[in-house]
């Protein structure tokens, strides 16, 4: 009799920690990360800028990824400036640039990793010639 009624008191006292014993802690998010992608058959030079920074150009050639990434200001903070970028998505030496600009997506992550970015991939458009970008969804 003694130990039946020990583990009714036990029983409730084990469902109760269970119930508010606190979650699993998740990453704190400190970056703000995209991921851009060359599956085209050209090496692709583009510019981008966070928010009203300066432009920066990149280079990236058929096969090759790049992150990019912007720290915030304080933890979880998860939100940042716009990130843009523009490229000239012609390349037949015949015509002129056509420049496209976007304004890409980012992921909030706890690192700028590959597995934490939000990505895009240069593809041709049609032909051999022209390049844009898609989001890799």
């Amino acid at each position: 009799m003694i130990r039946s009624s020990q583990l009714a008191l036990v029983a409730p006292v084990a469902i109760a920690a269970a119930l508010f014993s606190p979650a699993k802690a998740e990453a704190a998010n400190r970056f703000a990360v995209t991921g851009i992608e060359n599956k085209s058959t050209q090496t692709i030079k583009y510019s981008y800028k966070w928010g009203n920074d300066a432009w920066v150009t990149a280079t990236l050639k058929p096969g090759e990824q790049r992150l990019h990434w912007l720290t915030y200001g304080t933890v979880n903070e998860n939100k940042s400036p716009a990130f843009r970028v523009r490229f000239d998505s012609e390349f037949d030496p015949k015509q002129k640039p056509i420049f496209i600009e976007y304004v890409l997506k980012k992921n909030a992550a706890p690192a700028h990793d590959w597995e934490d970015a939000h990505k895009y991939v240069f593809k041709n458009d049609g032909n051999q010639f022209f390049v844009d970008l898609y989001e890799k969804k």
